[in-house]
């Protein structure tokens, strides 16, 4: 069935499946990556004598990621902190990508699930059927099994 609002409906989809393809593109060129996040961590000792209880915190660069259900944290050193905040980068990107392909898809499958229902035909027609005067159905009533 044409209408305006199905062509709508289809030129909607056209756009989203375009955007889902963009968004698959680019996970497929993703470069090598390394689940968590990279930052420098500041805190105390402990030690009673120690800069660090002055306000002058020790400061180590960390990675930090969920493993079981559990944050766990690695001590970056200088030499790979390069390598790690592209390698943490390029997952960050990655995640990102994969959010709005989620995001749509979900839109997608809503706009084809509208367009299913502009195409819908009620079948059979719910007439009221005229029982005859016996009380018994037509012969052209609900099949009986």
């Amino acid at each position: 069935m044409k209408t305006p609002e199905a062509s709508e409906r289809r030129r909607r989809l056209w756009r989203l499946w375009r955007l889902a393809e963009q968004q698959v593109g680019r996970m497929q060129r993703a470069e090598a990556m390394c689940p968590g996040s990279l930052y420098l961590l500041r805190r105390r000792c402990g030690k009673p004598t120690c800069r660090c209880r002055q306000g002058e915190l020790h400061a180590t660069w960390v990675v930090t990621r969920s493993e079981a259900g559990r944050s766990r944290l690695y001590r970056v050193p200088q030499a790979e902190r390069a390598a790690v905040r592209r390698l943490t980068g390029a997952y960050r990107q990655w995640q990102r990508s994969r959010a709005a392909l989620v995001k749509a898809m979900r839109e997608l499958l809503r706009e084809l699930d509208a367009l299913a229902e502009t195409r819908m035909q009620p079948w059979p027609a719910r007439a009221k059927a005229q029982r005859p005067a016996g009380g018994k159905e037509a012969a052209d009533g609900p099949a009986r099994h």
